[in-house]
């Protein structure tokens, strides 16, 4: 047999289950959960909305986030793609937002205390808490408030 063999899973989780997906090459999708999220992969698109908490990783690929508790330290990174988190209005947080070849907007308002060129941005939204760490190489940053 030769050529690429293409597989997709769906998996159902029940309402307060952690979930943790992981590939390699291809997207990971992890919608309308209500339990923490881990999502991760290589080469593909990373997506995951949940009422609980969440982190996502990529290589080659978009993060798009959406949270709907953020209690402790967080990472959305990528090398070669954007990255955008949505987070409750009530978050608190200790910001790191890191890009090389992009911009960092943020729909909270950020004390800073490092700003490189709106490439680099180090601040606390509504005096800190949680770590929430930003970073790409190549692509942009934008973090929105959840409606």
């Amino acid at each position: 047999m030769s050529g690429n063999v293409k597989v997709d899973f769906i998996v159902k989780v029940p309402g307060g289950v952690h979930f943790a997906g992981r590939n390699v090459n291809g997207n990971v999708e992890a919608l309308s959960l209500s339990g923490d999220v881990i999502a991760r992969t290589v080469n593909g698109n990373v997506r995951i909305s949940t009422s609980g908490f969440g982190q996502a990783g990529t290589v080659n690929g978009n993060v798009n986030a959406k949270l709907g508790i953020f209690s402790q330290p967080a990472e959305f990174e990528t090398v070669n793609g954007n990255i955008t988190v949505q987070l409750p209005p009530s978050t608190e947080a200790a910001l790191e937002a890191k890009t090389v070849n992009g911009r960092v907007k943020s729909e909270f308002p950020v004390t800073v205390t490092s700003n490189l060129k709106d490439r680099r941005i180090s601040g606390t939204i509504a005096g800190g808490g949680p770590q929430l760490l930003l970073e790409t190489v190549n692509g942009n940053i934008r973090l929105r408030k959840s409606l």
